[in-house]
C-alpha cells in the first residue's frame, strides 16, 4: 500500500503503480510559507498537489506529468508550476482546491499585476503561461473537453532574446581552474568536472551510475541517459577516469557521484556543493554557482575554440541550433561591440589628445 496525500493506493493496481512511480520521479520540495517566507519540512511533490488540486484536475495533471517526453527537471518544474496556480486561485479567486477553469481570462490582468508584487521576473511569468496553457491542451485532447485558455499572447510579457543580464552567466578558463583547485577531496572535485566534462545537465550526472561505466578495450565510457530519454555514450578522458577511479574504490554499483560521507548526491547536494566552491573560489560575486553555468561554459569555450556551432549543438544533444546559439551569440555579441568601439577611435584620435 502507498499514501499519497491523504489516499491510500494499493500497489498491484497498474495505474495506481504509475502514480507511485511519478510520485518519486518528481521527488520531494519544501514549501515555503508565503507570509513568513520560511520553508516548511519536505514533502513529496504529487502529495502536495493531490492536496490542492480537486480529484478530476488532479488525475489530469498527473497524467500531463506522466508523458515520456518530459525529462525529471522538466516534470518537476511543471508540478511547482501547478502549485504557483493553486496558489494563484486561492489568493485571486478564493478557489480551494484548484480545478481547470479556476483562472479565466478576467482574472489574468490581476495575475500579472499579482506576478509583479511576487517579483517574478519575464522569462519565469512566460513559463508559467506555458505550463498552464500546455495542461489545458493535454486535457483538451484527452477530454475532448472545451476548455479555455485564459492566457493569450498579449498577456504574455515581452522578452529581448538578447538581453545579457538575463543569460546564464559563464566562468572563464582560470574561473572554471579556481573552482576546481578549491576542492578538499577527490569526490568535491568529481562533481565540476564530471559536469564541465560532459556539459552535463544536474540530472543527467546524478543519475549516472557505476554500472553505466565500461572500461573493456582499454578505454573508460559512460553511457549516459540525457534529457529526454536519449542514450548517449562517452568516451571520458584518461584523467577524469583516474580522478573517478579514486572515488570510486572497488564499487561496482551505485552513483558515480557520493558526498564525502557516502550519500548519494542529489541536484539539492550538488548545488551546496558547487556554491560553496564557487564562493571559496571568488566566481560570479553575488551569484550562485550553478550545474548549469558550467554546462553553458564548457559549451561557450568550445566555441572559442573553433568548434561548429551544429557540433557543439550535437554535443550538447540539443534539438535546436537556436538553443545552442544561446550560448554563445553574447561571445560574437561582445566581440562585435568591441570591435565598433574601438572602430570609432580613428574619428575622433588626435582631437581629445588635448584633454588627456
Amino acid at each position: 500500500m502507498t499514501a499519497v496525500g491523504s489516499t491510500t493506493l494499493a500497489t498491484d493496481d497498474p495505474t495506481l503503480r504509475a502514480v507511485t512511480r511519478l510520485r518519486e520521479r518528481l521527488g520531494t520540495v519544501a514549501p515555503r510559507d508565503p507570509k513568513t517566507r520560511r520553508l516548511g519540512p519536505r514533502v513529496h511533490r504529487l502529495d502536495l498537489l493531490h492536496e490542492l488540486c480537486e480529484a478530476q484536475t488532479f488525475e489530469h495533471v498527473v497524467g500531463w506529468l506522466s508523458s515520456e517526453r518530459l525529462s525529471d527537471g522538466t516534470r518537476r518544474e511543471y508540478a511547482d508550476d501547478v502549485r504557483h496556480w493553486a496558489r494563484a486561485g486561492r489568493e485571486l479567486v478564493g478557489t480551494e482546491p484548484w480545478y481547470l477553469g479556476a483562472i479565466t481570462s478576467d482574472v489574468i490582468p490581476a495575475w500579472r499585476a499579482w506576478t509583479d508584487d511576487l517579483g517574478l521576473g519575464p522569462r519565469r511569468v512566460n513559463r508559467l503561461a506555458s505550463s498552464l496553457t500546455s495542461l489545458i491542451e493535454y486535457t483538451k485532447f484527452r477530454t475532448r473537453a472545451e476548455i479555455l485558455n485564459p492566457i493569450t499572447k498579449h498577456d504574455r510579457p515581452v522578452i529581448d532574446p538578447h538581453d545579457e543580464s538575463a543569460m546564464t552567466p559563464i566562468l572563464e578558463v582560470p574561473e572554471f581552474q579556481a573552482v576546481v583547485a578549491q576542492a578538499q577531496t577527490p569526490r568535491q572535485a568529481l562533481v565540476p568536472v564530471l559536469i564541465y566534462t560532459l556539459a552535463g545537465r544536474v540530472s543527467e550526472c546524478c543519475a549516472a551510475g557505476k554500472h553505466h561505466m565500461d572500461s573493456t578495450g582499454g578505454e573508460c565510457k559512460l553511457d549516459l541517459t540525457r534529457k529526454g530519454g536519449k542514450g548517449r555514450k562517452f568516451t571520458l578522458p584518461p584523467l577524469l577516469c583516474e580522478l573517478g577511479a579514486r572515488c570510486w574504490g572497488d564499487r561496482e554499483s551505485g552513483p558515480l557521484l557520493l558526498d564525502d560521507d557516502d550519500r548519494p548526491m542529489d541536484r539539492h547536494a550538488v548545488d551546496r556543493l558547487l556554491n560553496r566552491l564557487g564562493r571559496a573560489a571568488g566566481v560570479l560575486p553575488g551569484r550562485d554557482l550553478t550545474p548549469h553555468v558550467l554546462r553553458a561554459s564548457k559549451l561557450t569555450h568550445m566555441y572559442d575554440q573553433g568548434v561548429k556551432p551544429d557540433d557543439i549543438r550535437r554535443f550538447a544533444d540539443h534539438s535546436h541550433i537556436a538553443t545552442t546559439m544561446r550560448y554563445i551569440r553574447r561571445r560574437d555579441d561582445e566581440a562585435l561591440k568591441r570591435e565598433h568601439a574601438a572602430a570609432a577611435v580613428h574619428v575622433y584620435e588626435g582631437l581629445v589628445d588635448r584633454f588627456l
